[in-house]
């Protein structure tokens, strides 16, 4: 009788709290990001622009005007026009403020997936990054970006790794990964398939995708053996997870 091994167990990706637990929190605010993490998530995601006065400010958008609340003082405007102390003026929804990423980097107990949003704000979230206390979670964080030159800029001034964020894999998305000496790649789960997972394995990169929040493109994304999943429900991601994975 021959003995037959078992199949290695699938690796369990990291969960990633998308703009924090934004499926049950204002997106974005440290009330999202501190669910997610009482909600099992071992990373964060954030988004960052620079505001007029030169703050890295943590928001999706280029406009305040699609999270503000109803009853903000300030409504509408962009980031990049207002000053910091405008901003502090702004409400969201549940009375929550728009965070720094000073702020958020200082509160978290895990690492944070920091999307540069605007390559400007490149060399502003360097400094931060260079200063943070060696041996904190947020030291231990990656910068993410759809903008090459601002994780070209990480990496020439930082220790910190990057992951380059694309709508699809393809060569050439591989190719300028690792030129820029990165340590992913973050797909759209809508574009990523088995054989674009291999091939960035193959390149000795992690596979990032966002966002999942259904069971197809969490299916998906274990089938392609994913490095995190980034979603915006990072309790359901670990049901889920426990559920098929122990």
């Amino acid at each position: 009788m021959t003995n037959q091994s078992s199949p290695a167990p699938q690796q369990r990706p990291a969960i990633v709290g998308h703009r924090g637990a934004s499926a049950h929190a204002p997106e974005n605010t440290l009330a999202a990001f501190r669910r997610a993490l009482e909600d099992g998530a071992q990373l964060l995601e954030c988004d960052v622009h620079l505001s007029a006065d030169g703050e890295v400010v943590v928001m999706h958008d280029e406009t305040i005007d699609r999270t503000v609340a109803s009853d903000s003082p300030l409504r509408t405007g962009a980031i990049g026009e207002l000053t910091r102390a405008q901003l502090d003026t702004v409400l969201l929804e549940g009375g929550e403020r728009v965070p720094s990423l000073a702020e958020l980097l200082e509160m978290t107990t895990a690492p944070v997936f920091i999307e540069v949003k605007v390559a400007a704000a490149a060399q502003a979230v360097a400094e931060i990054l260079t200063a943070l206390p060696k041996g904190s979670p947020a030291a231990a964080s990656t910068v993410i970006s759809f903008h090459v030159d601002a994780l070209a800029e990480i990496r020439r001034t930082t220790e910190t790794p990057v992951s380059y964020l694309v709508g699809q894999v393809d060569e050439q998305a591989i190719a300028t990964a690792r030129e820029l000496g990165a340590a992913g790649i973050g797909p759209s789960i809508k574009g990523l398939s088995l054989q674009a997972a291999e091939a960035v394995h193959e390149a000795g990169l992690a596979v990032n995708p966002w966002t999942v929040n259904t069971v197809p493109q969490l299916e998906v994304a274990l089938a392609c053996g994913v490095d995190t999943i980034t979603t915006d429900d990072p309790a359901w991601v670990q049901c889920e997870l426990d559920v098929r994975l122990g």
